[in-house]
């Protein structure tokens, strides 16, 4: 059975990889018709979207479902840190794309990171602890 923070996190890739694609698309659009100039400061939110928002969260969803599961006790751990990683991650999205369009540019923008460093430390610690040798069992 997938574990429903993977299911979550894939799901929420799906969405911001919409999202990217048509900021990409609006870009790409403005190149072509010369739309509006202030088009272009969707670039930087494309590329944040489509790293962290598709890329990477659809890699640490993947991860936390295909893992070895822990050979005893919970099977991938205690459930409440995944969905605060999932939580952690989405915020600190949001964060760094407001940034984008925020007067505050740096403050957001350093909320936004440390909140994605954050869930990614906690993923780090979920998967830590199911990374194990069947050979010395």
């Amino acid at each position: 059975m997938i574990p429903k923070p993977s299911i979550w996190m894939i799901r929420i890739s799906m969405i911001w990889l919409l999202v990217s694609a048509m900021a990409g698309g609006l870009i790409l659009t403005h190149k072509a018709a010369d739309l509006h100039p202030a088009l272009w400061s969707l670039l930087p939110v494309h590329y944040e979207l489509a790293i962290w928002g598709w890329l990477v969260q659809f890699v640490i969803g993947t991860a936390y479902w295909i893992f070895p599961k822990k050979l005893e006790g919970e099977r991938r751990g205690p459930v409440l840190p995944a969905w605060v990683m999932v939580f952690l991650f989405n915020i600190g999205l949001i964060f760094l794309v407001l940034s984008s369009f925020s007067p505050n540019i740096s403050a957001n923008a350093l909320i936004g990171r440390s909140l994605l460093a954050i869930s990614i430390l906690i993923f780090a610690g979920l998967i830590w602890q199911r990374v194990v040798s069947y050979r010395n069992r």
